[in-house]
């Protein structure tokens, strides 16, 4: 059978298992697998960055350089071979993940399996490139691997399936037969058991199936063929180094712990070199790279690359120069993408196309960021701001004459302070028969970004705005995005509205949506919002304008009536199932350089909330009507269920609070962490926990409900509901964009077959006088009882949430004019912000280290333990041997607890007699020093007694003492630096190291910081989040 799983002499394979199911190997866990305008000078190109140079040079270089000394690359399948084993599903299409941490470890995630599949070992990777479409071929069953420590717990509690029931076992068994009955394929069908199923469906239920029966199992595979490349192929960013000198670091990375830069045909974390990277060592050993550069990424996901010497005599001489220097304390940026990968070579060809800057550089490090993540900062096209209407622009008589004119409503935003891209509006207003006409109004972009123009390509092509620390970057030009699609107060603008006829409840009466003209009276801010809840707010302080006539009792009395009905659908909502997670996020303090002099967390509040919820219930209203209106072609948002097994870490740190963690539903999982919260000692802890919480959530999708038949598949796991789609944000996503325009072309379709819209609401009379506001309710208390998550009838305002459009129009399969489903990346711009804010962080703890206690989130035996930062909102791992004092660990297992002692012995004392020599003030001396922070040479006290501005203790944390008990949800300090790669010299990622009394002389840091701040005030930069 062509897909069959080979021979074990053709692939690389874990070691296998014996009967009962213990590989003859060590044992191994998988892990998830998981603007401005200035500045563009940094950019320069050269010819050789052009695709046909590179392909050339690749080309050229494919005779002895990309010979890997004998290596070659296991071949791919293709054509039907490859179409027929997917068809019978015996290989799966999947997206490759590799372990940043390990890169030996890769992992793809198949339907309905509770974990990842693995694919261990460079070999079985096949040249796959982190985010590739692949195909995988799971390995038969005996060669799976096994997690013992998860073995071992089911056998403790009895929970091992006999050998009857035990799949392996019997795999085991009737393989045995069959070859004792001289029947070698029978044998690997019945170790191979899915294969019988035919189908892809079945196959998965095969395989999920035997991983329920033994959960300490992991399915385990190979690439078998690159379906689609990943964009990252096409946007490396890393430095230029020789190969000799790119050979040298990854040897030193592994043994170190890290620091090497990108791999790729690397090493393994596990110790020896892959067969990729043994043949790419002895390749450069005899010569065979001679006149190439080679590519270390920043991201360690990536592999390295050979640049051929062709295009390396077209690079820059300075580049060429630095490539060869060693012992710098920067290089340069450049981008690179991946030209070609042949099987007889064990790394890739790639081409340089820009160099971006010096590492350590705040705007330089934001370019590489960009470019990693495929995101277009460059300015618009002439082509695109042709399709910009005319300035000075106003509504015309025409387009106002088909809208409903909203321009009496007293209608307000409310935004961060520094916000100027205005999507969404409110108003509130009360009736005459006791009730309320709440009206959502969001910018209508679709108006301005027609379909097909140059204008709604780009857009498409950007995907979303991307939201920095320091600048955001614009899907839009400006002259839309902050000013005539912007509503902005005091001029009328388009906007698309949903009206309700609202209960005090959040019950919905009637409904209406259309596209409106309207005129904000006011830009609000919510600190102001969240003052007027509070009873402190004074008008005189914020110096915001208000327009035609509005009063400031009038606006607050509209928030605190916003604010009461809020709470109610945001109680409902939890008491329906919905779950809500928050992760810390950070705001930083810049000074007129722009660079960060202090960190804090951003706090959301209960004005946060109010418009959350609005913007909740016009999603979900939305998503109904365009689903109803399009059963096929309608573009909603769904959320998976958590990861199975990272979930199981969350119960056991309940376990330990005496909690048990249901997480069956949301409304469940929302329970649980009702409790466990409750059983917290301190907001901290609570902080960890919600980490915990976090870590097994999956990324929610885009869809289209065509390629999702079933409406089971629609769900949205955290919100709970069964329609959830993106309508509210239409200046920052182009999905926004496209959901307008499939709401109008549902309206249309109404009008039409003469269904009724509710209009009358618009014209309902108002009372006479202004009711007293709704008094707001606790909406934390709201905890789903074991009714609610059995399915009871859920409270009004859930029930109204979850309503359809009234009523549903019949089923059509297409829509009037039916726009194209859209590619968006909002991801990309979420990881870009992301990756902004930890720059920044990394940044300011490289000029400034900071003590700061945080809260054990796990424990790896007696070598480490992972530690939750609540005033920097990370996560950090805490290595014993990499402290910088000798430590030793004592696991204790029973109790779960770790106990840290200075270790005595004479081997210790002999490896920390060559201490290196602290150099203060000297610049050299303290590149050093920071590139030696993660490394088993790192000393603390010479690095502490070397920082010139010493290290800030706001707090004055006091030295943790020695032997430290380390348990889950304990407090230990640590000091927190920077950790600076030793190839790429740009800042990775936070280090912490235990805040041990090592008689350093410590300078009195954080003195000056603390004054620039008070000086300066804080810059706060706030970010959007998602659903």
């Amino acid at each position: 059978m062509a897909a069959a799983a080979p021979p074990m002499e053709e692939v690389a394979a874990p070691p296998r298992a014996a009967p009962g199911g213990r590989p003859r190997g060590r044992e191994g866990h998988s892990s998830g697998g998981s603007g401005g305008g200035g500045g563009r000078q940094r950019y320069s190109q050269w010819p050789g960055a052009s695709p046909g140079a590179a392909q050339g040079g690749g080309g050229g270089g494919r005779g002895r350089a990309g010979g890997g000394r004998g290596f070659t690359w296991p071949a791919y399948m293709e054509g039907q071979q490859l179409s027929a084993a997917m068809k019978r599903g015996q290989v799966f299409r999947a997206k490759f993940r590799l372990n940043a941490a390990n890169r030996s470890e890769a992992f793809v995630s198949l339907p309905s399996l509770p974990a990842d599949m693995t694919l261990r070992g460079d070999v079985n990777h096949n040249r796959a490139v982190e985010g590739d479409e692949v195909a995988v071929l799971p390995f038969r069953l005996p060669d799976w691997f096994v997690v013992f420590k998860e073995r071992d717990r089911l056998t403790e509690l009895g929970l091992m399936p006999d050998s009857d029931a035990d799949p392996l076992a019997l795999a085991e068994r009737l393989g045995q037969l069959a070859l004792a009955g001289g029947d070698p394929a029978a044998a690997a069908a019945a170790q191979s058991p899915w294969q019988a199923a035919g189908t892809p469906e079945g196959a998965l239920a095969a395989l999920e199936s035997i991983c329920r029966a033994r959960p300490d199992l992991r399915v385990t595979g190979k690439v078998v063929a690159i379906l689609e490349p990943s964009p990252r192929r096409e946007a490396m960013v890393g430095v230029l180094l020789t190969p000799e000198a790119a050979m040298a670091a990854a040897v030193a990375a592994g043994s170190s712990g890290g620091g090497g830069g990108g791999g790729g045909g690397g090493g393994g974390g596990g110790g020896g070199q892959s067969p990729p990277a043994a043949a790419a060592a002895a390749a450069a050993a005899a010569g065979a790279y001679a006149g190439h550069l080679m590519l270390v990424p920043l991201d360690p996901r990536l592999p390295r690359g050979l640049v051929p010497p062709p295009a390396v005599a077209a690079l820059p001489e300075a580049l060429r120069v630095e490539a060869a220097a060693s012992g710098l304390a920067s290089r340069t940026f450049v981008t690179a993408r991946v030209t070609d990968w042949p099987a007889g070579s064990p790394l890739p060809f790639v081409a340089v196309a820009q160099s971006l800057g010096p590492t350590g550089d705040i705007e330089a490090g934001t370019a590489a960021l960009l470019a990693s993540e495929g995101l277009r900062e460059e300015d618009f096209s002439l082509d695109v701001y042709a399709c910009l209407p005319r300035v000075p622009w106003s509504i015309s008589a025409s387009e106002a004459a088909g809208r409903a004119d909203f321009t009496g409503w007293r209608v307000f935003s409310i935004d961060p302070i520094t916000a100027r891209d205005l999507d969404d509006a409110l108003s509130i207003q009360p009736l005459a028969n006791g009730r309320w006409r709440m009206g959502v109004h969001i910018a209508d972009v679709a108006t301005f970004v027609r379909p097909g123009t140059a204008l709604d390509k780009e857009a498409e092509l950007r995907g979303s705005s991307v939201y920095l620390v320091q600048r955001v970057i614009p899907m839009l030009p400006r002259l839309l995005c902050e000013q005539l699609c912007s509503l902005q107060p005091g001029a009328p603008r388009l906007a698309f509205s949903v009206v309700w006829e609202m209960e005090s409840d959040g019950t919905i009466l009637r409904e209406w949506a259309g596209r409106s003209v309207i005129d904000s009276r006011a830009k609000l801010a919510y600190p102001m919002v969240q003052q007027m809840i509070d009873g402190c707010f004074d008008p005189d302080r914020w110096g915001v304008a208000l327009h035609h006539g509005a009063t400031w009792d009038e606006i607050t009395g509209d928030c605190l009536a916003l604010h009461g009905v809020a709470s109610r659908l945001r109680a409902a909502r939890f008491a329906a199932g919905a779950l809500r997670l928050n992760n810390t996020r950070l705001c930083f303090a810049l000074d007129t350089g722009g660079n960060p002099v202090s960190a804090s967390p951003y706090v959301t509040s209960e004005a946060n909330h109010l418009v959350e919820e609005y913007m909740l219930l016009a999603n979900m209203r939305v998503a109904a009507a365009i689903a109803d209106a399009f059963p096929r072609h309608a573009l909603l948002r769904r959320h998976p269920p958590p990861s199975e097994r990272k979930m199981a870490e969350l119960q056991a740190a309940g376990a330990l609070l005496g909690v048990a963690v249901d997480a069956r539903t949301a409304g469940a999982l929302a329970a649980s962490l009702v409790a466990l919260r409750a059983a917290c000692r301190d907001d901290a802890q609570r902080d960890a926990l919600m980490l915990l919480a976090i870590k097994p959530m999956q990324l929610a999708q885009y869809f289209c409900t065509g390629d999702a038949p079933e409406p089971a598949a629609w769900v949205h796991y955290a919100l709970a509901v069964g329609f959830y789609t993106h309508f509210t944000s239409p200046i920052r996503r182009y999905p926004d964009i496209i959901v307008h325009r499939l709401l109008q072309a549902a309206l249309e379709l109404r009008a039409q077959r003469g269904l009724p819209s509710n209009a009358d609401l618009l014209t309902a009379p108002l009372a006479a006088r202004p009711p007293p506001p709704p008094a707001p309710v606790d909406a934390g208390a709201a905890v789903p009882d074991d009714g609610a998550r059995r399915g009871a009838p859920a409270p009004a305002a859930a029930r109204a949430a979850r309503r359809s459009w009234p009523p549903p129009p019949p089923p059509v399969t297409a829509p009037p004019t039916a726009p194209p489903t859209p590619t968006p990346t909002p991801l990309s711009a979420r990881l870009a912000s992301d990756g902004s804010l930890r720059l920044y962080l990394c940044i300011l703890l490289k000029a400034a280290p900071r003590v700061t206690a945080g809260v054990v989130t796990g424990v790896g035996g007696d070598k480490f333990f992972t530690l939750y930062l609540p005033e920097l909102g990370c996560e950090t791992r805490v290595t014993l041997e990499l402290q910088g004092v000798p430590l030793v660990g004592a696991w204790d297992a029973k109790a779960q607890v770790l106990t840290v002692s200075r270790d005595d012995s004479p081997a210790a004392a002999a490896a920390f007699a060559d201490a290196p020599p602290s150099t203060p003030g000297a610049a050299a001396g303290e590149a050093r020093q920071e590139l030696l922070l993660n490394s088993p040479r790192f000393r603390l006290r010479p690095w502490l007694e070397g920082l010139p501005a010493g290290v800030i203790n706001r707090e004055g944390l006091p030295f943790e003492a020695l032997p430290l008990k380390v348990s889950v949800f304990s407090r230990v300090t640590v000091v927190v630096g920077a950790y600076v790669n030793r190839v790429t010299c740009h800042p990775e990622d936070v280090s912490a190291k235990l805040w041990l009394d090592t008689g350093a002389a410590l300078r009195g840091g954080g003195e000056a910081v603390a004054a620039a701040v008070a000086a300066m005030g804080a810059l706060a930069v706030e970010t959007l989040t998602e659903d």
